[in-house]
């Protein structure tokens, strides 16, 4: 069975499967960034409890496998990031993109501003607010991990695009469906699916379904 002594070697060995040039220095601090995840869980609850040893392996990996459809300097925004997925790790591997992370809940928040202080992440600014009533934040990209019925989703994301901005959908499998019924919503707010691409996670094999949605 893996061991926390063989995270820096599969971390390392996901990101070249990925595509993903991070230097040894990066992937240190996406290292230290599980770290402290897993020491302020107990108190804040930031990811399930079951999800602890796969901070790294899953939830670190997962974020990084979506920093392909991100453009080179990206404004970017992560609403209802939680713990800060994708965010933080997508801010670390990638120092060229500019990443806010949004979440309502204040105790995360204080978590996501330690993090990004003690990680020395420039490249990313907390805000605290429900992301419908926060005031647009014109993002090339608009990233969301979260789940609940898509319309509702779109609605609140949508109002942080740019002009000619995306929002990128992690999601699993039967994410047809759920565009499908949401095709009103999308056609109302002028957007359409531009790209779908699978990717198969390393270190779990998980498939995650990757979405572009855009200006129809």
């Amino acid at each position: 069975m893996p061991t926390a002594s063989d995270e820096p070697t599969r971390l390392a060995a996901a990101c070249r499967e990925l595509g993903l040039a991070v230097p040894a220095e990066r992937l240190a601090r996406l290292l230290r960034y599980a770290s402290l995840v897993r020491e302020r869980n107990a108190r804040v609850n930031l990811v399930s409890r079951r999800d602890t040893d796969r901070v790294v392996s899953y939830h670190i990996v997962d974020s990084l496998a979506s920093a392909r459809f991100l453009g080179t300097d990206a404004r970017v925004c992560d609403i209802g990031t939680g713990a800060g997925l994708p965010g933080i790790p997508l801010a670390i591997a990638r120092p060229d993109v500019r990443m806010t992370l949004v979440d309502s809940t204040a105790k995360k928040c204080l978590f996501l501003e330690e993090a990004v202080r003690r990680l020395e992440l420039r490249n990313a600014a907390v805000e605290i607010a429900r992301a419908e009533e926060l005031a647009g934040l014109d993002c090339d990209t608009v990233i969301s991990r979260v789940t609940g019925p898509l319309a509702r989703v779109l609605r609140q994301l949508h109002h942080h695009r740019a002009e000619d901005g995306r929002i990128l959908f992690y999601k699993a499998t039967g994410w047809q469906e759920q565009f499908d019924d949401a095709g009103p919503v999308l056609r109302r707010l002028g957007l359409r699916v531009e790209r779908a691409e699978t990717v198969v996670l390393p270190i779990t094999g998980i498939e995650r379904h990757f979405i572009v949605v855009g200006r129809a």
